[in-house]
């Protein structure tokens, strides 16, 4: 391969190509009909995609049109325009950026017009040929090359049985190079350089097919995994190189007499870990540069006193989730409840077979329980509450219900002492009712709970937090004494409880992640109408 690489840097592009197409190879049209396809047939499967998707979110934006700018007027605050979700607006985004000449968000449009537009560029757009189309093309040549060469090696070195022809000498120890001919050496590195090629091929099909899940493939993804293939084959071909026979070097060793094996005929253990290198060529190397650094004392180290306490949390622990559905949202780059917690839910429905009320659920969860850790997780949902709004609903919920007659209402769960007056100016709908201040007390009591992580992750760090003692001092306690005097603190006043306990919730909601998951319940919820908030609702 080497020589002939050589004669070809001499020659023209004519000749080039004549030693490629005329060469008796049988295996050389194979090998070009998949270097070929294999680009087309990504871009034809990326832009189905982007259709099938652009489409659901049409209909998305149907059924949930955000509310119009003469129903809600502007921000206050701002001036700003309310009438459009950005969480949907960067979803509708990703999926049209290289359709149109320069960008063109829909925020000030209605629904029906947004799903019109959307529907244009889906009949605009072309299952292949649109210039994104062309420029993805070019940047796979690359690509395109390695797995043309890639296979011509591959499909001859299986034809000739994994050995080498002609080769007939013994080889004991040692390197090969210093017992076996050149040519015999060249025909070994071929062998295990397209094992190689064949993991690594196999692993950039996986990465071309995570990034048709999450719509990412682009001229990057095709260049990178060029230069991965090329630098996993060279790898394993220089650690052939120097490790031949790594089982007669540990014979050498141990001074047990190696066996003599035939030169041509590459070791069993080769066969095996040449793929498997060329499959996982970035997590096998990292992982030994991570390892190898205690070995040398000018690297800073890394602090895993706590690999223990800081592992992520599956998937799993959401209620829905089973062993294959997590992964199907891996995916999608979801592998943690953190990254499940802070990922668009209407963005998980559009690019995975799941609904939106689902996902929705999912990412409530999930943000529950990245929020409040899983001991206390799990311990809220067998209390009745699952998701982040139901926490919220719990301690800090104001109850809008329906009152004919405009005047004031009671609340059954107070009693006559919690009667608000009728207020003129609220609509007949509106009355507010606070949610009853027990349940304060309730719930709070665990988030104020001390859980194993926090007695662990204090006994690895001897921390010990500082309490105030009986005379007035400071001691340092427990984290066990730390949580019973927080809770002690917070609650010796039945109004300050509530006080802080509301604080408390205030600022485990007021998140980002949290706001956007509460626009888009609320869209949803404005668009089932009142009728869907009681089983009993009275039409208005």
């Amino acid at each position: 391969m080497l020589q002939q690489l050589a004669q070809w840097a001499e020659a023209d592009l004519t000749t080039a190509a004549n030693a490629i197409f005329t060469t008796d190879d049988p295996f050389r049209w194979i090998a070009l009909a998949i270097a070929i396809l294999v680009p087309i047939i990504l871009i034809f499967a990326r832009n189905e995609i982007r259709a099938h998707r652009l489409r659901v979110i049409a209909d998305f934006i149907v059924s949930y049109p955000a509310t119009k700018p003469e129903e809600k007027g502007s921000d206050d605050t701002t001036g700003t325009s309310t009438s459009y979700n950005p969480s949907l607006e960067f979803v509708t985004s990703k999926y049209v950026s290289d359709l149109q000449p320069e960008p063109d968000v829909y925020v000030r449009r209605s629904a029906d017009e947004t799903a019109r537009d959307i529907q244009k560029l889906v009949r605009r757009s072309r299952m292949f040929g649109n210039l994104g189309d062309y420029k993805l093309l070019i940047s796979s040549i690359g690509f395109s090359a390695l797995t043309f060469a890639g296979f011509r090696h591959l499909f001859q070195v299986i034809d000739g049985g994994l050995h080498v022809e002609g080769a007939t000498d013994m080889c004991t120890g040692g390197a090969a190079a210093t017992c076996c001919s050149p040519q015999t050496l060249y025909g070994e590195i071929c062998i295990v350089g397209a094992l190689a090629f064949a993991g690594a091929f196999i692993a950039a099909v996986r990465i071309f097919m995570r990034s048709l899940a999450v719509f990412d493939l682009s001229a990057y993804t095709f260049l990178r995994q060029s230069v991965e293939i090329f630098a996993s084959v060279l790898i394993v071909i220089f650690l052939y190189t120097a490790f031949p026979d790594p089982l007669a070097s540990i014979g050498e060793l141990v001074s047990i007499d190696p066996q003599p094996r035939p030169c041509g005929a590459v070791p069993w253990l080769w066969i095996a870990l040449a793929p498997l290198l060329g499959l996982l060529p970035q997590s096998s190397t990292k992982f030994l540069l991570t390892r190898l650094q205690s070995l040398v004392a000018w690297v800073k180290l890394d602090d895993d006193r706590f690999n223990k306490l800081t592992r992520s949390t599956p998937l799993d622990v959401i209620d829905g989730i089973d062993y294959f559905t997590r992964f199907r949202l891996e995916e999608c780059g979801i592998f943690d409840i953190q990254n499940l917690a802070v990922y668009n839910p209407i963005m998980l429905y559009v690019e995975s077979p799941y609904g939106i009320y689902q996902t929705v659920d999912w990412v409530a969860q999930a943000q529950l329980c990245h929020i409040v850790g899983l001991e206390r997780f799990l311990l809220l949902r067998e209390m009745h509450v699952r998701t982040i709004f139901d926490l919220e609903r719990a301690i800090d919920f104001k109850s809008r219900l329906g009152d004919d007659d405009g005047g004031g209402k009671t609340d059954p769960a107070q009693g006559d002492q919690a009667q608000t007056p009728p207020d003129p100016d609220k609509p007949k709908s509106s009355t507010v009712i606070d949610g009853p201040d027990e349940f304060d007390r309730i719930y709070a009591g665990i988030l104020f709970a001390c859980t194993d992580t926090m007695r662990e992750a204090a006994g690895l760090s001897k921390i010990m937090p500082l309490i105030p003692d009986t005379d007035k001092t400071i001691k340092a306690a427990s984290v066990d004494d730390y949580c019973k005097w927080a809770w002690e603190h917070v609650s010796r006043d039945e109004k300050r409880l509530k006080i802080c306990v509301e604080h408390l919730m205030a600022w485990i909601a007021d998140d980002l992640h949290v706001r956007r998951l509460r626009r888009i319940w609320q869209e949803i919820s404005d668009s089932l109408g009142t009728r869907s908030e009681r089983l009993d609702k009275r039409l208005p």
